[in-house]
C-alpha cells in the first residue's frame, strides 16, 4: 500500500509523460533520431572533388550492462554472450559492425573505388580502446570490410580447411587504458574531476539537480530501499543505462523485476540522464566560473587529442597526396610512407567518444534530439582536394551513421562554421583543432589542477 502511494504521489508530480517504455530494437526511442537534412547519402562523390582520407570514429555493438546496478536483479552470470560478463560485446553488436563494415566496403571500395577491394595493410590503421567490446566490434567491422570472396586463399588466409571460409585478421591497435585520452574522453585525468566541481557551482547543474530530479531519485530509492548516497544526478545514468540493455535481453522478465520503473519513471530517468550527458560535454549556459571557461576547458581534455589526432593525420596525408599526385613542394618526404598510403584512419570507441566530436565541432545538439549515440553510430569525416575552382584547395564533409538501419547522412551544414554548405574548406576543422589543443599536452594538462 505504501509502494502504491508513492508511485501514485509520484505519477501526479511528474505528469503522464509521452514516452513510451516498450524496450525497442534498436531503439531510436532512446537516442532520438536527429534534426537536420536526412537524405540518403548520394553513394558519387561530385566531379573535381578527389577523396584522400576518411576519418571514422565509430561506437561500439550492443554490449551486456558494465557493471551491476542499485537493485540489480540481473547479476554478472546472467550475461553469457561475449566470453561472459559485463560489458561483452553480444552476437548483436556483432552483427551491427559487421553491417556497417559491409556499407563502408560498399561506399568507398566497391562504388567509389577508393579503397582497394581486397585488404591492403598500408591503406589501413585502426585504433581501438582497451576495452574488449570496442576490440571485437572492431574485428566484427574489418570482417564486414575484408573478409569476402574477393579474398585469396594463401594471399589473405591460409590454405587449410579448419580455417572459417574467407576470414581475413586485420590488425587493430590498442592504446593503454589510463593513457588513451584520443579514444576515450573519460580516461583519468585529475583536472576534469576539478572541472566537474566547477560545473556543480552553475545555474544549469542546479537546475537539473533541482525538484524534478530529487522527486524521482527519491522515488528510485524508496522503491529499491537504499539510502540518498546510493543513487544520485551523478550515478542515476547507471539505472537508466542497465534498465535499457536488460529491456532488450530479457524483455519478458523487467516487469517483474522492477515494477516500480513504469513507463513514467523511465522518461524522468532519461530526461535526467540527458542534463547530465549535456552537462559532461560542458553544453551549458552559465559557463564561466571562477574565471574558467567550461566549455573550453572541458573540451580541451574531452575533445581535444582526438581532433588534434584527426587533424594531424589529415594534414598529413593531404600534404603527402598534394606531393605525389599534384606535384607540389611541400614537407612530405619520400620515406614517409605511413602519409603517403594512409586512407582509412578509425577510432573504435564509445558513445562519449563520438559525443565529444560532435560537441567541438558544433553539432552535437542539432545531430541527436537526446541523449548518446546508439550502438555502431559512426561519424565520418572525409577529406578531399577540391579542383573545381582550377586549384587544390582542402575541404571536407562529415556524415554521420545513427545505427544499423539507417544510411549515412550528410551534417557538415550542421557544424559551426561551415554555413549549411556540404563541403566546408579544412581551415574550419584546423581552427577547432587549434581552439580545443591542450596546452602543453594532454599529460601537462591534466596534471594542472583546479582549486574548485
Amino acid at each position: 500500500r505504501v509502494m502504491l502511494l508513492l508511485v501514485r504521489l509520484f505519477l501526479l508530480v511528474g505528469g503522464a509523460l509521452a514516452m513510451r517504455f516498450e524496450y525497442p530494437y534498436p531503439s531510436e526511442k532512446r537516442y532520438g533520431n536527429a534534426v537536420g537534412r536526412k537524405e540518403t547519402l548520394d553513394e558519387t562523390i561530385p566531379d573535381g572533388l578527389d577523396l584522400v582520407y576518411i576519418s571514422n570514429i565509430w561506437r561500439h555493438g550492443d554490449r551486456a550492462p558494465t557493471s551491476a546496478m542499485v537493485g540489480e536483479k540481473a547479476p554478472e552470470e546472467y550475461w553469457t554472450f561475449g566470453g561472459g560478463g559485463w560489458g561483452e560485446l553480444s552476437p548483436i553488436g556483432m552483427r551491427q559492425h559487421f553491417n556497417l563494415g559491409k556499407k563502408l566496403y560498399d561506399r568507398y571500395a566497391a562504388n567509389n573505388k577508393f579503397l582497394s577491394e581486397t585488404y591492403k595493410a598500408k591503406e589501413i590503421y585502426v585504433h581501438c580502446t582497451d576495452k574488449n567490446r570496442t576490440i571485437t566490434s572492431a574485428m566484427s567491422h574489418l570482417a564486414g570490410m575484408y573478409s569476402r570472396p574477393k579474398a585469396k586463399v594463401g594471399r589473405d588466409y591460409p590454405d587449410i580447411s579448419e580455417w572459417p571460409k574467407v576470414f581475413i585478421p586485420i590488425p587493430v591497435h590498442t592504446e593503454w587504458a589510463g593513457n588513451d585520452h584520443i579514444g576515450d574522453p573519460a580516461t583519468y585525468c585529475p583536472r576534469q574531476d576539478d572541472l566537474w566541481k566547477l560545473v556543480q557551482k552553475t545555474q544549469d547543474y542546479k537546475d537539473a539537480n533541482g525538484d524534478y530530479t530529487q522527486q524521482t531519485l527519491q522515488y528510485l530509492r524508496a522503491a529499491i530501499g537504499v539510502d540518498d548516497a546510493s543513487i544520485t544526478f551523478e550515478n542515476v545514468y547507471k539505472i537508466w543505462d542497465n534498465m535499457l540493455i536488460e529491456g532488450i535481453w530479457f524483455p519478458d522478465n523487467v516487469t517483474d523485476w522492477y515494477p516500480y520503473y513504469t513507463d513514467d519513471v523511465n522518461e524522468q530517468v532519461t530526461t535526467i540522464n540527458d542534463w547530465g550527458i549535456d552537462l559532461v560535454n560542458g553544453i551549458m549556459n552559465d559557463s564561466v566560473i571562477d574565471g574558467y571557461d567550461l566549455p573550453l576547458e572541458i573540451n580541451r581534455i574531452r575533445a581535444g587529442p582526438l581532433i588534434n589526432d584527426i587533424m594531424a593525420k589529415a594534414r598529413g596525408v593531404l600534404q603527402c597526396r598534394l606531393r605525389d599526385s599534384y606535384g607540389q613542394q611541400n614537407d612530405c618526404k619520400d620515406g614517409d610512407h605511413f602519409y603517403r598510403n594512409l586512407k582509412y584512419h578509425a577510432v573504435s570507441s564509445h558513445d562519449t567518444t563520438i559525443s565529444a566530436y560532435l560537441t567541438v565541432l558544433g553539432a552535437k545538439t542539432k545531430v541527436l534530439t537526446r541523449g548518446y549515440p546508439w550502438y555502431s553510430a559512426a561519424v565520418v569525416t572525409e577529406f578531399y582536394i577540391d579542383r573545381r575552382n582550377g586549384g587544390t584547395d582542402q575541404v571536407f564533409r562529415v556524415i554521420y551513421h545513427d545505427n544499423e538501419d539507417s544510411d549515412f547522412r550528410v551534417i557538415t551544414p550542421l557544424v559551426d562554421g561551415c554555413d549549411g554548405k556540404d563541403f566546408c574548406p579544412v581551415e574550419v576543422l584546423q581552427n577547432v583543432a587549434d581552439k580545443y589543443a591542450p596546452p602543453g599536452g594532454i599529460n601537462v594538462l591534466c596534471n594542472q589542477r583546479i582549486n574548485a
